[in-house]
């Protein structure tokens, strides 16, 4: 977005001389809208006989469903390229050719060739080497029959990524030369080439002949659109100018511009994942009504963009944003109600059009009408708040604003996913259809919010004098007018004042809830009221969001133990709907730059999400499990960017610290009652704790993680309150010697250790490493007193295969396919092993993997794994590279996040609790602390007599109860 070159306001002739020229603007605009309109139009409609030809000659049934399953992919990418092509090559190359350089422009449009070239030509082969796994990625519910037939297909529709992307390339290059004609009419090659193909050969050659004739099409487009950019005096260069400045500036906006497209084209995937599912004909019908709703989209909506966003552009630099808003208003209400007659049109008129173009033959039924008509009804639903949705976001591209296209992208894949998900069972195409028009309503809903609080009010209801002018040109102004006297009439007799309409308005919707309310009510009255009491809890954490961390901390651990009332009483729904909510109102860049670990955890998230169609879960368990791998990532996000003063982290440890000693309790309580825990398998008599969790392993995983901040806050107490933290860390460690796991007792042993190397005084480094070995010696004396079985346990015969877990690795690793780059979805590494019942000495070892690595190569690829590990190695990275330029106190949370990552990894090798709910959140809460936003303030330093008092601090010699040791699962 062009800037002003000074901040001073216009001058009155400045002024009216813009005002002159946006004016005049708004004809060029309608004049240019009328334009590509127009020629949109017409490809759209050689597109709908197309389509028609093709309906005729394959109809609508298993074979159509296997060819869109393998045309799905290389349609995606040509539209995530085409789209990062334009945001990022084309202003680019712009620049350079206004400067009239013409030997540099040549270089730089054949250096941006050649890459294009070459990255494709390598993308398309590894494509068509991993051909089969992407067609089951994206429609992994369809008929082995069909799945098949797509299959074979995906050959000869995956090339065309290559001819459409570089089509779309040098299409911008002409259009950048202010070529529009050319380009688009040659973009009626393609359908026609198809056209006239699958009507001559269609009926003898099959479906195949679709695929190629397409094929052909975009190469036939290509060889015309080169001689016409020959003809534009474009030269090519066999040169390949990496050195080239502008090729950085491109990469910087390419890969924003990307990743925002790659999260627009998640929900078309997801729909295609649930309609696979669904009845034969379901996918085809869903394509050809989307290819129907497409036309106002691409006519309408993308002329008008195409045409608007100057002009928007034009007021945002010169800082009208009075006008800015007035065209705004005027696009809106010219676009919204346009589309308002056409969503009424496509509803009444939607069968007999389908019924005309498509029911010819007996290929294409009167069900298959009715199907795709029905579901073209759910389409246009939500073409009004579309179209809204539409131009606002060119608003916020003119605002420079393109971040919150990121978050709405990503607020609406979840919900897609939610509405496909309580849609498709009732309605099956119409409900994927309208969760994709509630998506819509949501979108609209939040531009709407956001974008006044950018700019002011936007008077949405106030008629542009335009729509006036149009009125009185077809001889209904006197019916506005007397509206508008009407109104104010009721307004002069009845005056509301702007405090008592908002009032009012509060209490329409409160009455409409009401409303609602009753309903469910008479449907179900303890799930309403559930849902009612939950509405509130909710609305109030947002408020509150220091309070939702607290909540989290004293809950999480207890969702699913064994106390009962924790569990079927929605409490983790309460929970993770806020967090969610919450952290797309976090500025997220932020929460991402200070902890680099959290890109890293969302992308491999997100990785897991496409997964779905292939994971032995039901949708509903995908789903539960999937919302909380989210929750994870946006308690970090939550934990960085809420705790921004000592107070407010000091308050979030003691509370995971009287958590833990909640928890310590309860399993010392069932060491002495023997409950809520298991004797060891091996050793008979040996009774080992588990808390609320039932589970040692669990708890020893849980404890491992806070007794390094049990040390911290030892550190920073002073007096009484130091002997308070003395205590507090010895009934931790006593907890974690009673639950008898190596791996924890290991780890924490381990762990502290290193955490010495890197304490900031020389004193704390002396004290601890003394305190250590006194708890050594320790914890063999009251092993020895007290005849605990600890060397038994150490050294018993199942030491070498890690308590049988080797082999359950192994029979893992036997049954992964490494060509399933995509995996064998979530919990597949347990459902596997529980089929396998895999034993060893005369009983079934486990039925998890007990090593988050193996799981997740097997779960989610070698892509996900590669993910996962990306995440573990930047974690220690980004401590230790932080504690050059940390102050005292940060260095030593810093050296405790340190420690209380080795625990998690060290125990990740042999247990996979850390991906587990109960665990989770706490891991990620507390792996987050030493990058929150207080160390970040540089009044974040403590007093100066803290910092004498810490550097002199020393560290009791505390006694260490036995180090025990950590088992399987088993």
């Amino acid at each position: 977005m062009s800037q002003p070159e000074t901040s001073q306001p216009l001058g009155t002739t400045s002024a009216r001389l813009v005002a002159v020229r946006l004016k005049s603007a708004n004809k060029n605009i309608f004049r240019a809208l009328l334009s590509l309109a127009s020629v949109n139009l017409l490809v759209r409609i050689v597109g709908m006989v197309n389509q028609s030809a093709v309906a005729f000659t394959f109809g609508q049934g298993a074979v159509m469903d296997a060819y869109y399953a393998a045309q799905t992919l290389p349609f995606t990418v040509t539209q995530l390229l085409g789209g990062a092509l334009e945001a990022s090559v084309i202003p680019v190359f712009t620049k350079v050719s206004t400067r009239g350089m013409t030997d540099r422009v040549s270089r730089l449009f054949s250096t941006i060739l050649n890459l294009l070239i070459i990255g494709l030509v390598g993308f398309t082969i590894l494509m068509l080497i991993l051909h089969q796994s992407l067609v089951i990625l994206f429609a992994p519910g369809l008929p082995h029959d069909t799945l098949e037939l797509a299959i074979t297909l995906a050959p000869y529709t995956f090339p065309i990524v290559l001819m459409i992307t570089l089509n779309s390339f040098m299409e911008y290059l002409l259009n950048a030369r202010g070529q529009f004609g050319w380009p688009a009419y040659l973009g009626l090659l393609a359908p026609l080439i198809t056209i006239v193909s699958i009507l001559v050969w269609g009926k003898f050659y099959g479906v195949i002949v679709l695929c190629l004739s397409t094929l052909a099409g975009q190469i036939l487009q290509l060889i015309a659109i080169l001689i016409r950019a020959h003809m534009a005096k474009f030269v090519y260069v066999p040169v390949l100018d990496l050195r080239d400045p502008a090729l950085l500036q491109i990469g910087k906006t390419m890969t924003p511009a990307i990743f925002a497209a790659f999260i627009g084209h998640i929900s078309p995937l997801v729909d295609q994942i649930f309609t696979s599912s669904l009845v034969v004909g379901s996918l085809a019908a869903l394509n050809t009504a989307n290819k129907l709703y497409s036309v106002p989209v691409g006519v309408i909506l993308s002329s008008t963009g195409r045409a608007a966003l100057p002009v928007l552009s034009s007021q945002v630099a010169i800082r009208d944003m009075k006008a800015f808003k007035n065209t705004l208003r005027l696009y809106l209400w010219a676009v919204g109600s346009g589309t308002i007659v056409l969503t009424l049109g496509m509803i009444i008129l939607g069968h007999p059009v389908i019924a005309l173009l498509f029911q010819h033959g007996d290929s294409f039924k009167a069900a298959d009408t009715t199907r795709t008509a029905i579901t073209l009804i759910g389409y246009s639903i939500g073409l009004t708040p579309l179209a809204f949705g539409f131009i606002l976001s060119r608003a916020f591209s003119a605002l420079g604003k393109t971040h919150i296209f990121i978050y709405n992208g990503i607020v609406s894949v979840i919900a897609n996913v939610i509405f496909d998900y309580l849609f498709v069972g009732p309605w099956q195409t119409f409900g994927i259809a309208l969760s994709t028009s509630a998506v819509n309503f949501c979108t609209m809903a939040m531009l709407l919010i956001i974008l006044p609080r950018e700019v002011g009010s936007l008077n949405l209801l106030t008629p542009p004098r335009e729509f006036l002018g149009i009125l009185r040109k077809l001889g209904l102004d006197l019916i506005y007018v007397q509206w508008k006297a009407w109104r104010e009439d009721i307004l002069t007799l009845f005056p509301i004042p702007y405090s008592l309409y908002q009032r009012l308005s509060r209490v329409a919707i409160a009455l409409a809830v009401f409303a609602a309310g009753i309903a469910g009510t008479i449907n179900n009255a303890m799930f309403t009221l559930r849902i009612a009491f939950g509405s509130l809890v909710i609305l109030a954490l947002m408020r509150y969001p220091y309070i939702l961390l607290l909540i989290w901390v004293a809950v999480d651990a207890l969702i699913g133990s064994v106390i009962p009332f924790f569990n079927g009483n929605n409490f983790l729904s309460g929970l993770v709907a806020p967090t969610l909510l919450l952290m797309f109102a976090m500025p997220i860049k932020q929460a991402f730059k200070l902890m680099p670990t959290l890109p890293f955890l969302f992308a491999y998230v997100m990785w897991t999400l496409l997964g779905i169609g292939v994971s032995p879960d039901t949708t509903t368990q995908f789903l539960t499990i999937w919302t909380v791998y989210l929750a994870y990532v946006a308690v970090g996000v939550l934990v960085v960017n809420l705790v921004t003063t000592r107070k407010l982290l000091m308050g979030l440890i003691d509370a995971i610290l009287v958590q833990s000693i909640f928890l310590s309790f309860f399993g010392i309580y069932g060491y002495f009652t023997k409950q809520y825990g298991l004797y060891d398998t091996d050793i008979s008599s040996l009774y080992r704790i588990g808390s609320v969790y039932g589970a040692p392993p669990t708890l020893a995983f849980f404890l491992s993680m806070v007794i390094p901040l049990a040390f911290y806050r030892t550190f920073t107490l002073r007096g009484l309150q130091r002997a308070l933290g003395v205590v507090v860390t010895l009934i931790l460690l006593a907890a974690l010697g009673l639950t008898f796991t190596r791996g924890a007792i290991i780890s924490v042993s381990l762990s502290l250790v290193v955490m010495i190397f890197f304490l900031p005084s020389r004193r704390l480094k002396i004290s601890l490493l003394g305190g250590i070995l006194a708890l050594g010696a320790l914890a063999i004396l009251v092993a020895t007193f007290l005849d605990l079985p600890l060397f038994s346990r150490f050294l018993n015969s199942d030491i070498l295969t890690l308590n049988g877990r080797t082999y359950l690795w192994k029979a893992l690793l036997d049954n992964f396919d490494p060509g399933q780059w995509l995996g064998y979805g979530l919990e597949a590494s347990d459902a596997v092993l529980t089929r396998l019942n895999v034993g060893h000495g005369g009983g079934v070892i486990g039925t998890a993997p007990h090593n988050v690595f193996i799981g997740s190569l097997f779960d989610f690829g070698i892509i996900g794994v590669s993910l996962m590990t990306l995440m573990f190695i930047s974690i220690p990275w980004t401590l230790i590279s932080r504690m050059r330029k940390a102050t005292i106190e940060h260095r030593l949370i810093l050296a405790v996040g340190l420690a209380a990552f080795i625990n998690i990894f060290v125990q990740s090798l042999e247990v996979t609790v850390v991906w587990s709910q109960p665990v989770g959140i706490y891991v990620w809460m507390i792996l987050a602390l030493p990058f929150a936003l207080y160390w970040s303030k540089p009044e974040q330093t403590p007093p100066q007599a803290y910092l004498e008092e810490t550097q002199k601090l020393v560290v009791p010699r505390i006694t260490h109860i036995t180090k025990q040791e950590q088992p399987s699962h088993v």
